[in-house]
């Protein structure tokens, strides 16, 4: 084991056990994730540790590299490395459980929704655009488990930021997608997105 290698793994595991603490003893509020959003932050000064070499960018026919660091037995507090090339928006989407997301490296738009309809008619919603924030190096943002956004990489590289999920991706059944244009909603399951375990951490 090297040495970096060595350090990778106590970064992650500090920082997994900082953010639980946090979510422990304060819960799931906004509060809460702001603290979470700054221990996830700090990790993005380590960008040797998280570099091409450990973690390669995807190739064009894999669009975007899911790699999960950490995570609990139950999938609960899961933490992914994630690159995504520049080809264009995800879909609108909630994930059912609170997100941090922190830049490496490259630039990522997050469009945030507001939901205006109450949410009483299955299939249908109604959004708003709120706000765009782009994430840089350095930058980072928290979301609640009702929060809604969509991504796009708007840097001619591809990305390579952390992603922190409350449930990791194979435990968000209750996500949905949005069509804006339509006032519809959809469920959308993270079982089918592909997740690289090859690189795990802790």
């Amino acid at each position: 084991m090297t040495d970096l290698t060595v350090e990778r793994k106590k970064l992650v595991s500090t920082s997994m056990n900082q953010v639980k603490s946090i979510i422990n003893s304060k819960g799931v509020n906004r509060e809460a994730l702001e603290e979470v959003k700054d221990v996830v932050n700090a990790m993005t000064s380590e960008t040797e540790m998280f570099g091409d070499t450990a973690f390669p960018t995807p190739t064009p026919e894999e669009v975007a590299k899911i790699y999960l660091l950490s995570d609990e037995d139950d999938g609960d507090f899961s933490l992914y490395l994630i690159s995504v090339l520049p080809v264009g928006p995800s879909p609108i989407h909630d994930h059912g459980t609170f997100a941090v997301i922190a830049g490496l490296d490259g630039d990522e738009e997050n469009t945030i929704y507001k939901r205006m309809d109450d949410g009483s008619e299955d299939g249908k919603a109604l959004l708003e655009m709120d706000r765009k924030v782009i994430l840089r190096s350095g930058d980072a943002i928290a979301f609640m488990p009702e929060d809604i956004h969509r991504i796009c990489v708007v840097s001619e590289k591809p990305t390579r930021h952390f992603h922190l999920y409350g449930k990791g991706f194979e435990q968000q059944t209750n996500r949905l997608e949005f069509d804006i244009k339509e006032g519809t909603t959809k469920s959308a399951s993270g079982l089918l997105i592909p997740i690289d375990e090859s690189r795990r951490v802790v």
